[in-house]
């Protein structure tokens, strides 16, 4: 159902740069404090995916790219890749390594082949149109999820690298990145069949891959109708989707752990007791009948509390005309119940994320209580079936509901689209 291509990408070279030094985190989780960091560093990528200045930001950060490529601190492939990428980590002293790979994807619009997970939030995508449109070249990766159950996809990758050395390799917060090059035609040619019969879910990366689709209709240039993407499937043992917790705001809230009664069962905590026992409770109680647990923590500057849903389907009749999967998500009851009907924010509002905010992790959600947020809720992470049931069902669930973990670095490789066709072989040309 998805068309992939190989192509010659942009990578940095090896002979002028230390990788740990100059690829980074996607630009959505980096803050002013973490780029000026990064940019102790000569030719970090945050330049080109975070520019500077009121005027010509993106103007800069297209010279800049094509000052690089001309100073081959970044060089071309001679050859068509697909590009294997691997990130090993640890959590909770449990070791793990997410296999993918990245490649060209023709882009279409959202619901057939790629279908999304998450709302978008628009004020966020002008500032990615315009560095794509601007620089012609997809600099970052948005991630997609694929079912592939027998896991053959992973196993053509896996022999694919097979006794190979990298060509990228660094760490960066303990998680190990690793960037293989597979040029063989019959390989690639194999993961293309294979993906044809696949349909895509976004997992991280909604307002890019949204851009992409922007700047094609936009500048209507043949090339940008590929995007630049990685893909990993869902059934791989590396897969690990964290929580995306909210804080709250400068809301008037009276009376409200009373208003949480009639739909929870309030427990007062302990703080440092609060993560270990939402922890201890499972999710899933029967899959065929999809009946769940439903807890969240909730943390004041002064309280801490465990709540546990009363009903396992609360909103059967306010939201008669959604899935039953996306009624019994723990975000959606969340915003449901409380963020909209008790707190009083409105959909419009959080889009704009006033009086609300998201955080991924729950020590930097708790750490938000510390700098004066209100209210801090913890919730446990939606299950991968549920994130595919709700969008197949052609819904999706609020703003930023997930959190898959790593995340896709961005500066591994570039598809630099300002290019042209020859022999059905997607090249890339820039003029000096």
């Amino acid at each position: 159902m998805v068309h992939i291509e190989a192509f010659r990408g942009w990578l940095y070279n090896s002979d002028k740069v230390d990788f740990s030094e100059v690829i980074t985190p996607p630009n959505d989780v980096i803050n002013a404090e973490q780029r000026k960091e990064l940019l102790q560093h000569s030719h970090n990528f945050v330049q080109l995916i975070l520019p500077e200045g009121a005027d010509g930001k993106y103007a800069h950060a297209a010279a800049l790219l094509t000052a690089w490529q001309g100073e081959e601190i970044l060089v071309q492939d001679s050859e068509p890749n697909i590009y294997v990428y691997t990130q090993a980590y640890s959590i909770e002293h449990k070791s793990f390594t997410r296999l993918g790979f990245i490649s060209l994807l023709k882009i279409e619009e959202l619901g057939r082949g790629v279908l999304p997970h998450e709302r978008i939030l628009e004020k966020d995508l002008a500032d990615r149109i315009a560095l794509i449109s601007t620089t012609k070249a997809n600099l970052e990766i948005p991630f997609l999820l694929y079912d592939d159950k027998e896991r053959k996809i992973d196993g053509i990758l896996a022999a694919a690298i097979d006794g190979k050395e990298p060509y990228i390799d660094f760490t960066h917060e303990k998680v190990r990145h690793t960037l293989f090059k597979i040029t063989d035609i019959k390989v690639i040619r194999h993961i293309q069949d294979a993906m044809k019969e696949r349909q895509c879910i976004i997992a991280d990366g909604h307002h890019r891959y949204t851009s992409a689709l922007r700047v094609r209709d936009m500048l209507k240039e043949p090339n940008a109708q590929y995007g630049l993407m990685c893909f990993v499937n869902s059934f791989n043992e590396g897969m690990t989707i964290l929580p995306s917790n909210r804080v709250v705001f400068d809301v008037n809230a009276p009376d409200f752990l009373k208003k949480l009664s009639p739909h929870f069962i309030v427990e007062e905590v302990p703080r440092h007791t609060l993560l270990s026992r939402m922890a201890a409770v499972d999710v899933m109680v029967d899959k065929s009948r999809n009946l769940k647990n439903h807890v969240f923590g909730v943390s004041t500057q002064e309280k801490s509390y465990l709540l546990t849903l009363k009903g396992n389907d609360a909103l059967a009749k306010r939201l008669a005309d959604k899935s039953e999967v996306f009624r019994k998500l723990d975000v959606t009851i969340l915003h449901e119940l409380v963020i909209k009907d008790i707190l009083g924010i409105t959909e419009e509002q959080q889009k704009k994320r006033e009086h609300i905010d998201f955080v991924k992790g729950d020590s930097e959600t708790l750490q938000r209580l510390d700098e004066g947020a209100q209210i801090a809720f913890l919730l446990k992470p939606p299950l991968m079936r549920e994130i595919f049931l709700t969008a197949r069902a052609g819904e999706t669930m609020p703003q930023k509901s997930t959190y898959f973990y790593p995340k896709v670095f961005s500066g591994l490789v570039i598809y630099d689209f300002g290019g042209r066709y020859y022999e059905n072989k997607i090249v890339h040309t820039r003029a000096y």
